[in-house]
């Protein structure tokens, strides 16, 4: 019987890795230096690409992802519609690039952070865990950014 169980849990493994998406990647975070996630990120010379982005703070109208396509470097669509660079100011104001995901952690760690937390992806360098609580003493100011469903296009 243990044989048993032990061969469908290897057959479910082996079906979930062949049903995979082939051009999905699966991230493997880890804390690294920013420079080197940095230099990951542009020797990838990744410019087109979709992904899935979380802002988890106390913002109001927040609460589900937004899956993002990026185009040459480009936000050109939010939620498989096409977005003007009015709606990213205003509607959409929480959604980044990867480089823009770079450039907030770039400028939180020169605020010098009560704590924060930043992951990346192992092979492209990618920002995959944000977060950043800016001050102990003040609620509610605590924001982070969670990176997933990332594909290259």
């Amino acid at each position: 019987m243990r044989y048993m169980k032990f061969l469908f849990k290897i057959l479910i493994i082996l079906f979930t890795i062949a049903c995979s998406s082939e051009d999905s990647i699966t991230p493997n975070p880890i804390e690294m230096e920013l420079s080197t996630a940095l230099k990951k990120w542009n020797d990838s010379e990744i410019n087109s690409y979709s992904y899935s982005l979380y802002v988890s703070c106390y913002c109001i109208g927040r609460g589900d992802p937004n899956e993002i396509m990026v185009i040459n470097n480009k936000i050109r669509k939010v939620n498989g519609k096409s977005v003007t660079s009015e709606q990213l100011e205003n509607e959409y104001w929480d959604v980044k690039t990867i480089e823009e995901l770079f450039n907030i952690i770039e400028s939180k760690l020169e605020d010098n952070p009560f704590s924060h937390t930043i992951k990346f992806d192992q092979s492209f360098g990618y920002p995959i865990d944000i977060y950043y609580d800016m001050d102990e003493m003040i609620a509610d100011e605590e924001i982070g950014y969670y990176v997933t469903n990332f594909k290259i296009e």
